[in-house]
């Protein structure tokens, strides 16, 4: 009956408030002595927190601290490492049989599929299940810990419906944070916690032969043989070091594979791809918490050779492991992401991978706890030495191979506007840092050399590989690490190596940089055109007079103006940073300058002709001036002098009333009698409107929609008519009158001035 009991008390609380069901679940977990029970009760629960919509699961994906500071806390407070749900998970692990099985096919694909070719790291040696008869894999059995990790992981991949994310404080953000900062703590001296020496579900692995396919390398195919000791004490050392690591380790590699999972598709899964569209194309949060993984174990990494226990062999191949499979995934990123300024996360991702440097003393609680302060550059005084030559070798097409690909994607972007040229600018001032170039261009050298030299004379190969030298560090014995390193992350028997500082590449480095001059010069003229209008929107009386008021829109065009005053400034470091990154002359640049006046219409001698029709270049360089907002006026974005909240209620009151009296409006709005009059006074014209759809296959298509006659109340929400609507009420309590009769007189003067202009229109005056 008490079985019965606890079961049944599960099955009401998950009905609850979301306050009353973790207070109930916390009761069930913590003063349940009935294992059995908690064991039936612990999948479901996963289930439960872990399902894809909003309605049957918990919303940890959705709920933000700035939303809703209470929820926030409740979630993040029963599943935070020493949380109800981890107490949970040890509970269980009192029985080191205890096993769940995780279907196969909820897996990222490419997971699916090493699984079932069998070279799987040695991680899943323990988990695989098999089909007695049919002899494939057909799920992993793991334990609590395991289990629970692996649908935390998958719920990010796996529920990518909305791409428009913009939830940068959620709970399932703060939770990969908490996730990653205590189970691989970057202080040696802070073991993971609880000391849970109870469990030995975990078998002792000895290390085999490494395999040439890298990103499938697992940590423990690593760590086993650095923790082992005397031969005659191996056994037991290698089973006490995994005892005492193997939920960093758990944690590491289940993060790693699923994150950043990547499936390519061809003509023989194609059709799966299709399906799965969704889970294997990344959103932008996912981009951004693999970001944080990467800094992470940058920073877990950093400690190897100063920890004393048993995770320092993790800790030394955990960068590996994350790099190798990080550039699969960036390198997808880059070459399937949108063009526009969502880019920068993708761009900002690989500078972190690429700068384990920065992130020796890193931290990520400032982007763990919500409202600290965020630097995108993330000013750290670490600087590049010769002690990252062998991470530049180990990663070298990380940093050549992606850089190739980026490149071509700027030249595709309007670097004249504010948020291209910073990204540009980011990747110009990475590029261009000391040492960075010159140790790559050394390595490409030495590599491309080897290649193109004779290779039946061995000793005048040795004597090239030392004549490569770099601030005294010989570069010898990191040319074949990284050739190995282009040979094993491109996997595909026709890859050829493409240099980066080649002479075929002079010419399109010198367009390139064209590119940024002409960008420059387009947004000099966008300054002067800015504060041209500005100049003309504050002269005459008139405009004085609005300004006076705060009735002119002047603040948003200020605003752009100081954006277009940085333009320049970017644009003229970049063409400073490109020309260290390629060892270009400066004076090579005064020819394009010449050649970009020249081509501007200004300069032309056609400039004051009608009839001169521009290239197309001159065309794709200018912004186009016939933009207009196409969709429903009341779902523009909020300016900056309208108040946010305001605006918000407005909608929802002028909804409400449309939805009521819609059909009168439009009645209304169609007669030609005096109250026809008014309402066209009063509501907003019809109109056409044009909408993205997006079809089954993911593509988008324009649709128009008709909006009948109808109110709209969002001219209230300026902060223009607040401050004049105070004024007012200040001036009649002054004269002591009523709220209400201010109210009575304010509806009185809109209704004589609509009645005005209605008299107006009917006499045709």
């Amino acid at each position: 009956m008490a079985d019965d009991n606890i079961m049944s008390k599960f099955y009401t609380c998950l009905n609850l408030s979301l306050h009353e069901r973790i207070k109930e679940l916390t009761k069930i977990i913590d003063q349940s002595g009935s294992h059995k029970d908690l064991q039936a009760l612990f999948p479901q629960l996963i289930n439960n927190i872990f399902a894809p919509s909003l309605q049957n699961g918990w919303g940890i994906r959705h709920v933000t601290f700035e939303r809703n500071r209470h929820e926030f806390n409740l979630l993040l407070g029963f599943l935070e490492p020493h949380g109800p749900m981890f107490r949970l998970c040890y509970k269980l692990l009192l029985d080191p049989q205890l096993k769940y099985y995780l279907p196969l096919n909820i897996l990222p694909l490419q997971l699916q599929m090493t699984l079932e070719r069998g070279r799987c790291p040695q991680f899943y040696a323990d988990l695989i299940t098999m089909d007695s008869q049919a002899l494939n894999v057909v799920a992993l059995a793991l334990n609590p810990f395991d289990y629970y990790i692996f649908y935390f992981a998958l719920y990010l991949v796996n529920n990518n419906q909305s791409k428009d994310w913009d939830n940068w404080n959620s709970v399932y953000f703060a939770l990969a944070c908490d996730y990653l900062m205590h189970f691989l703590p970057c202080d040696p001296n802070v073991p993971v916690s609880p000391n849970i020496s109870y469990y030995t579900g975990k078998v002792s692995m000895i290390a085999p032969l490494q395999t040439a396919h890298r990103p499938l390398s697992s940590p423990s195919l690593l760590v086993i043989s650095d923790l082992s000791g005397i031969s005659n004490q191996r056994a037991s050392s290698q089973t006490q070091s995994r005892n005492e690591i193997w939920r960093s380790e758990t944690v590491l590699q289940i993060f790693i594979d699923t994150w950043m999972s990547v499936e390519s598709f061809n003509n023989t899964n194609l059709e799966i791809y299709q399906r799965n569209y969704s889970a294997v194309t990344s959103s932008q949060e996912r981009v951004r918490i693999v970001r944080v993984l990467v800094k992470h174990i940058h920073s877990f990494s950093a400690k190897y050779n100063t920890d004393p226990t048993a995770s320092s062999a993790l800790r030394k191949y955990a960068r590996q492991i994350m790099c190798s499979r990080a550039y699969h995934y960036v390198k997808h990123l880059v070459t399937t992401w949108p063009l526009d300024a969502s880019f920068r996360l993708v761009l900002e991702l690989w500078l972190s991978l690429i700068q384990p440097w920065r992130y020796t003393d890193n931290t990520i609680n400032q982007y763990r706890f919500p409202g600290a302060q965020r630097n995108p550059e993330e000013g750290n005084a670490n600087m590049l030495d010769e002690s990252f030559t062998q991470f530049l070798a180990e990663n070298f097409p990380t940093y050549t191979c992606i850089f190739q690909l980026v490149i071509p994607r700027f030249m595709r972007l309007d670097i004249s506007v504010y948020r291209n040229a910073v990204m540009l600018f980011r990747l110009g001032k990475v590029f261009a840092q000391p040492h960075l170039v010159p140790m790559l261009l050394n390595l490409e050298r030495a590599i491309t050399d080897n290649v193109s030299g004779s290779p039946d004379n061995s000793h005048n190969n040795s004597n090239l590989d030392q004549s490569y030298t770099y601030n005294g560090v010989a570069l010898n014995k990191w040319v074949s690490i990284a050739k190995q390193a282009i040979s094993e992350l491109n996997m595909t028997a026709t890859f050829e190596y493409d240099p980066v500082w080649s002479e075929s590449k002079r010419e399109f480095i010198m367009e390139f940089v064209k590119r940024i001059l002409a960008s420059k010069h387009a947004a000099d003229k966008n300054i002067e055109e800015c504060t041209a209008k500005l100049n003309q929107q504050s002269q005459g009386l008139w405009n004085a007079t609005k300004l006076w008021l705060m009735m002119g829109n002047t603040m948003e065009d200020s605003v752009l103006l100081e954006e277009y005053k940085k333009i320049p400034i970017y644009l003229t470091s970049c063409v400073n940073y490109f020309i260290t990154i390629f060892g270009l002359n400066g004076n090579m640049l005064l020819p394009l300058e010449a050649e970009i006046l020249e081509d501007s219409v200004e300069h032309s001698s056609f400039a004051n002709s009608h009839n001169f029709t521009l290239s197309i270049a001159q065309k794709l360089r200018n912004k186009p001036t016939g933009i207009q907002y196409m969709g429903d006026p009341e779902l523009m974005p909020i300016m900056s002098y309208e108040n946010t909240i305001l605006v918000r209620i407005l909608y929802q009151i002028s909804t409400r009333l449309n939805e009521l009296y819609g059909e009168e409006f439009s009645r209304l709005w169609t007669r030609n009698d005096f109250w026809g009059f008014v309402a066209r006074e009063v509501l907003q014209k019809p109109t056409t409107i044009q909408l993205y759809v997006k079809d089954s296959s993911y593509q988008q298509s324009v649709v128009n929609e008709e909006l009948p006659a109808r109110l709209s109340l969002r001219s209230l929400g300026s902060y223009v008519f607040v401050i004049w609507i105070s004024l007012g009420y200040i001036i009649f309590r002054m004269f002591s009158h009523s709220g209400i009769f201010y109210l009575f007189f304010l509806i009185t003067v809109w209704s004589l001035i609509v009645l005005s202009k209605v008299s107006l229109k009917r006499l045709k005056i």
